[in-house]
């Protein structure tokens, strides 16, 4: 029993520390939207190969940020998973 309290510290920790990265992704994602929104907008009025390429990369950096918010995501499913796991175990040594 002290093992587990041992890993579920641990999991504490990690699940604090992937509840910032979450928050910090979901920041820098709202910020590359905007940023997108201007480009899209400058492509729009603009249509020049720039203002085009401009707006891609915009696309592609919120797509990358996606790509980890997801992974995130999942690693914070399995450390539930895990955690539950932990707990029917727990309950059922009682």
């Amino acid at each position: 029993m002290a093992r587990w309290f041992k890993d579920r510290s641990t999991r504490n920790d990690e699940v604090e520390q992937l509840a910032q990265a979450i928050d910090d992704q979901s920041a820098e994602q709202k910020k590359m939207l905007e940023i997108f929104n201007i480009a899209m907008s400058n492509f729009a009025t603009d249509r020049s190969l720039e203002t085009c390429l401009d707006a891609l990369n915009s696309s592609m950096q919120i797509a990358n940020i996606r790509g980890k918010l997801v992974q995130s995501y999942e690693y914070y499913a399995r450390l539930l998973e895990q955690e539950i796991i932990g707990l029917r175990k727990l309950q059922g040594k009682q």
